[in-house]
């Protein structure tokens, strides 16, 4: 018999890939809807649970929450385990119940997790930390929710973009990688382990850093996108204006922010700016 938790995360796959708003590796999301966004959450539970709690989706039902690179967090304090594999079930239970309101974005983490390529993060193997964590948890059951989880993380759409111009991803390619990275892969149904190694468009999709102002001006008209909301680069303030076309939003720390916007209006630097709100003000 299949683990309850390996159940869900294949659920939860099967509704990223049938989702009649998905295209290629890219989810459209229409006018009239009220977009909330996180960034990196890196295994903060309290974190998430604060958004979820903020986002009140039963109340809200044209909100869409949108969730990012919620694997490996910090070491638990009291264990020494990593424990973020909880705030995944906790994103899938919540996809389960909200499936057109909730959305999980594919990140860098969730690939190299997904396709055992090691990450070093603050003298650690953050992958195999993950797993060490996930083995004190499900014992001889986590092979198998291991395979399901690395099915959903997969199965995520790279590519949000709304009706009023705004591209959402977890970043952008660096700008001497985009030959490397190019366009094609966001309207690929599909891709092969290669596209995941360095130098395949979807790891420079998910690894790249160093936006300079031209380069973004020249995906904003290659794309049609008028705004670029993404995630990956640390942040101490939680946000950083890093052209005047785009913005990073992190949500992994005690300054963390999410940013909400509706999609039938248009999103600028100024605007975004103001649609921002700091963590610290959604209670506990």
């Amino acid at each position: 018999m299949s683990h309850p938790v390996a159940n869900i995360f294949r659920e939860v796959a099967e509704i990223n890939r049938s989702d009649s708003r998905r295209k290629g590796q890219m989810l459209l999301v229409g006018p009239d809807k009220e977009i909330m966004l996180s960034g990196d959450l890196h295994g903060r539970r309290m974190n998430l649970n604060k958004i979820i709690a903020h986002a009140d989706l039963g109340n809200h039902p044209d909100r869409i929450l949108i969730l990012q690179e919620l694997v490996h967090g910090p070491l638990d304090e009291k264990t020494g385990y990593d424990r973020s594999i909880e705030l995944l079930m906790r994103a899938g239970r919540l996809k389960k119940q909200f499936p057109e309101q909730v959305i999980l974005l594919l990140s860098n983490h969730d690939l190299a997790q997904a396709t055992g390529r090691e990450i070093s993060k603050k003298g650690f193997d953050s992958c195999k930390e993950f797993v060490r964590g996930a083995r004190e948890m499900f014992g001889d059951d986590t092979d198998e929710i291991i395979d399901a989880m690395n099915e959903l993380l997969l199965s995520q759409p790279m590519i949000v973009r709304c009706a009023n111009g705004t591209f959402i991803s977890h970043t952008l390619p660096s700008p001497n990688r985009m030959a490397a990275a190019g366009y094609d892969i966001l309207s690929s149904d599909s891709y092969d382990e290669a596209s995941c190694l360095r130098g395949g468009a979807v790891y420079e999709w998910l690894w790249g850093r160093g936006h300079t102002d031209k380069q973004v001006e020249q995906m904003s008209q290659s794309l049609g996108v008028e705004f670029f909301l993404m995630g990956h680069t640390p942040t101490s303030n939680g946000w950083e204006l890093t052209t005047p076309q785009s913005m990073i939003v992190m949500s992994d720390h005690q300054m963390g922010h999410i940013i909400t916007f509706r999609t039938d209006e248009p999103l600028d630097s100024e605007k975004a700016i103001e649609s921002l709100t700091p963590l610290f003000k959604l209670g506990r």
